[in-house]
């Protein structure tokens, strides 16, 4: 299965940024759950949970407390010990590791200029992810020009999106799904958008 057919069967995909979230998460209508926070003890816990309950989980490599975010034996860990899907990174050589370990590899990207964007186009590119996140994830240009430069490969808008309206901009502008923290997002459904 790709990534396309993971993330890619609702618009939501719950980021917590505390663990202490991941039940609320798992009762969503997510499929899918990003976590960005956390202990490697409290994330190998919650992704037992989240696989459990039948849902995806993916794991922000740089925001987990305890997990070195550039050695690519990281990625093996999560792989063998934590059990996750997949690894979001900005990181272009830890998304290679992925991939060898069986895992999804989410390129995540700061669009923030004109070169940030000509530079994540390279990126992907070269390293040629299983998806992409773009932050800030409410700038249609940002997301029309990664899906139209790469429209097979699923693009995850991330970042201030907080209202029902912003994320169907997000999607009207070609974005694949949206990882979004704010709960009360976080049953919507296409239909709902």
């Amino acid at each position: 299965m790709n990534l396309l057919h993971t993330v890619g069967q609702k618009p939501i995909i719950a980021a917590l940024r505390n663990v202490r979230d991941v039940e609320q998460a798992i009762v969503s209508q997510v499929d899918n759950i990003f976590f960005m926070g956390g202990t490697v003890k409290e994330i190998i816990n919650a992704v037992q949970l989240v696989k459990t309950a039948g849902k995806g989980a993916f794991v922000h490599v740089d925001l987990i407390k305890g997990l070195s975010n550039t050695d690519k034996e990281t990625v093996s860990f999560i792989a063998d010990y934590i059990g996750a899907d997949g690894i979001v990174t900005p990181k272009s050589h830890l998304i290679a590791e992925a991939k060898k370990a069986n895992l999804f590899g989410i390129l995540h990207l700061f669009i923030i200029d004109s070169l940030a964007l000509q530079n994540g186009l390279k990126a992907v590119e070269n390293v040629c992810p299983d998806g992409v996140e773009l932050m800030p994830g409410v700038v249609r240009k940002t997301i029309a020009a990664f899906t139209d430069a790469y429209n097979h490969i699923p693009i995850i808008a991330s970042g201030l999106i907080h209202t029902k309206e912003e994320a169907a901009e997000c999607l009207e502008a070609g974005a694949t799904s949206l990882s979004v923290s704010e709960q009360s997002l976080w049953s919507l459904t296409f239909q709902d958008i």
